[in-house]
């Protein structure tokens, strides 16, 4: 499993981008392009490697044509730009999420105590119930599609509940 993981980190990382010129179709001038968020990312590179002809991801305010390289406002169709994927080291890859969807920063986090907060606040949650580890992270994934919901970042939380989902089938998978 190790080297599983080392052979991972060695594997370049698609990170995607849209051409943020104010005129995205013309030739004329340097050309801009912008980051997708991380997991904007992710969710293209998800639907470029399904097995399916037509490749289209919808993502919260555009529908990404991934046949024809172009992103598409889902609110003035007109509106289109170029898209683009780069290969980048994961070393390259590494800082921190730069665009999340969550609320305003609390006064204090969960790590400003080592996590005793943390554990409180799930004790606390936990108390009266009895769930199973199972049940706990199906709990946590529909709280983050709920705010995600609330937030209207309806693609980034369901991709985030899935993929939590999706590691805790593994870890049952493999045993642990």
């Amino acid at each position: 499993m190790t080297s599983q993981a080392i052979k991972a980190a060695d594997q370049p990382r698609a990170q995607w981008y849209w051409k943020s010129n104010s005129e995205p179709r013309s030739t004329n001038g340097k050309e801009e392009w912008t980051k997708y968020s991380d997991i904007e990312s992710a969710i293209m590179e998800e639907a470029l490697n399904r097995k399916n002809a037509t490749k289209l991801v919808e993502l919260d305010n555009y529908s990404i044509n991934l046949n024809d390289s172009i992103q598409i406002s889902k609110s003035d169709p007109n509106k289109q730009r170029p898209i683009k994927r780069v290969l980048i080291s994961r070393n390259e890859s590494q800082g921190l999420r730069e665009e999340r969807f969550f609320l305003p920063p609390l006064s204090k986090t969960f790590s400003d105590d080592w996590g005793e907060s943390a554990y409180t606040f799930l004790s606390q949650w936990k108390q009266g119930k009895e769930l199973s580890d199972a049940e706990i992270v199906n709990e946590a994934a529909n709280g983050i599609i709920i705010e995600g919901n609330q937030l209207r970042q309806h693609c980034a939380s369901q991709y985030i509940a899935r993929q939590l989902t999706a590691e805790l089938e593994e870890l049952y998978n493999i045993g642990l």
